[in-house]
């Protein structure tokens, strides 16, 4: 009996020592997780050397969405295989049917204004993603339309992207109470049309604060990556330039005459990823881009956005997310989406914005390039000839994608095979028979 009590007091003593490990193991576990959640909490900063978050699958930002109708389940092919090639992740976000828009959901000031079933659908899928970007409480992220193109260096693009971003947004270390783009701005208004005091090559770059928020720098509010036109800020007084001395927004919201936008140019040269100036046009048909005129072959140009138009890539912070469905989910919409944030990155809504303080405060810090990194990809086989970006008509037996070189949709059959950059087709060569594969292989390394 002894022996037994003995037995039954021993098994209820390990039971004990076994549920307080357990318990001790728990508190272990709930420390470490806390731990490990109040670092990923906390704001990362980015060196301005530092390519890792521009590298990584969403390009630096939180999040890259394709905005595709179910029914295009095409199209969703295509962008999925295109993004697997190139290493970027996309989350998707329903296109929407302008029939599917009751008149209930619009804002007030758009019934009279007779804005097409495409205009309808195409506002309330962008109004989604915005606020799919809000719930989520994103930092940042990337907005794609289903047929956008870009080239398979994407990613080495986006790097000297967020220097000359960083260069333009960032406070300066000699001067951390102002940035380039705010002492253009309050220089431009001595400046003339021509001046080239507001160019800054890349190279030539002042050192500038790390950035907190994004790999692109802080305090910007929409990054406009993909776009059909795109016009350089002339001055940043009372002569704007062609595209901003159009007649001002019907909305009741808009100011009457554009915000100040800087001046600044942060100029990238020598970059093999951009065609020659013979291809440098939205279409076979259209007019040469100023970009030819204004600066050396082979260079892109980072800058204010005025007069952009397309709304083929373009990523927002979550200032801007919030702004702009403030704004434009229930405000205002009297044009289509992409006019619609044309004039906002103009400053013509300003006013609606900045409360009863100074007026320019309420101006949005918008950044595009020219040539624009993602472009809409023609494809071939349509029953008629597609009308182009700025008028025309695109061969429909002929595919295409403006201003995209190794473009990943024509090259598309080759990289699923796995040959290599040299055997990839440059749509647009230069014209002594050059490529563009002096850079190529960085491509190797960035989707493996």
């Amino acid at each position: 009996m002894l022996y037994r009590n003995r037995r039954v007091v021993l098994y209820r003593n390990r039971r004990i020592v076994i549920v307080l490990c357990l318990f001790a193991t728990g508190i272990w576990l709930f420390n470490l997780i806390k731990q490990r959640d109040a670092s990923t909490s906390e704001k990362p900063t980015w060196r301005r050397d530092d390519p890792a978050y521009i590298l990584n699958e969403t390009l630096g930002f939180q999040k890259v969405y394709v905005i595709n109708l179910p029914s295009r389940s095409d199209r969703r092919d295509t962008m999925a295989l295109a993004g697997a090639l190139t290493g970027v992740k996309f989350d998707w976000i329903d296109g929407v049917y302008g029939d599917d828009v009751p008149d209930t959901v619009l804002p007030a000031d758009s019934l009279d204004k007779r804005l097409s079933k495409g205009n309808k659908g195409s506002w309330r899928a962008h109004m989604n993603a915005l606020r799919t970007i809000i719930e989520l409480n994103l930092t940042s992220a990337l907005i794609l339309e289903d047929d956008a193109d870009w080239d398979i260096r994407l990613k080495t693009q986006l790097q000297a992207f967020a220097v000359a971003s960083r260069g333009f947004l960032q406070p300066l270390q000699s001067d951390p109470s102002n940035s380039l783009s705010s002492l253009s701005l309050s220089a431009g208004v001595h400046r003339t049309a021509d001046d080239d005091d507001d160019v800054v090559l890349l190279p030539d770059l002042p050192p500038t604060t790390a950035p907190t928020t994004s790999a692109y720098g802080d305090d910007w509010d929409v990054l406009w990556l993909g776009h059909c036109g795109s016009d350089f800020p002339t001055t940043t007084s009372s002569s704007p330039s062609s595209s901003q001395n159009r007649d001002p927004p019907l909305s009741k919201l808009a100011s009457t005459t554009p915000g100040r936008l800087p001046r600044l140019r942060v100029a990238i040269p020598d970059d093999e990823t951009v065609p020659g100036r013979a291809h440098m046009r939205p279409h076979p048909f259209a007019l040469p881009d100023a970009l030819g005129a204004l600066h050396a072959a082979h260079t892109r140009v980072v800058h204010a956005a005025t007069g952009t138009v397309c709304t083929q890539a373009y990523a927002v912070s979550a200032r801007g997310a919030r702004r702009l469905l403030w704004l434009f989910g229930s405000g205002t919409l009297t044009v289509g989406w992409d006019l619609a944030l044309r004039d906002w990155c103009d400053g013509f809504y300003r006013g609606a914005e900045a409360g009863d303080g100074d007026e320019e405060a309420g101006v949005p810090a918008c950044l595009t390039v020219q040539p624009p990194l993602f472009n809409q990809h023609y494809g071939k086989g349509g029953k008629s000839d597609i009308t182009a970006p700025g008028g025309g008509y695109l061969n429909s037996r002929k595919e295409m994608t403006p201003y995209v070189r190794l473009s990943v949709r024509m090259n598309m059959g080759r990289l699923v095979r796995g040959d290599g950059v040299e055997m990839l087709v440059d749509q647009w060569p230069d014209r002594d028979g050059g490529s563009s594969y002096e850079h190529s292989k960085q491509y190797e390394t960035m989707t493996r």
